[in-house]
């Protein structure tokens, strides 16, 4: 698991380390808040959002490893 968050921080974190780029799957069990996924630090480059109560366990092989930084409040 690269992380985990309380549902509805809007608050940017950024991933480091062996964290940074590596996700290949996300879950998103809030019922009321759409988080949103980013390519590069700081909120910045290609954008994945998280509908509330949706997953994805094997994201498409374009998207694999390359989130950078996210947040779990106001999608994208």
């Amino acid at each position: 698991m690269i992380g985990e968050r309380a549902h509805g921080s809007a608050t940017l974190v950024n991933l480091s380390g062996d964290k940074d780029n590596a996700m290949d799957s996300w879950s998103n069990e809030s019922g009321t808040h759409s988080g949103c996924m980013y390519g590069v630090f700081n909120g910045t480059g290609d954008r994945q959002g998280m509908a509330p109560e949706a997953n994805d366990n094997n994201v498409s092989p374009l998207n694999s490893d390359e989130v950078s930084s996210w947040r779990t409040r106001h999608g994208c």
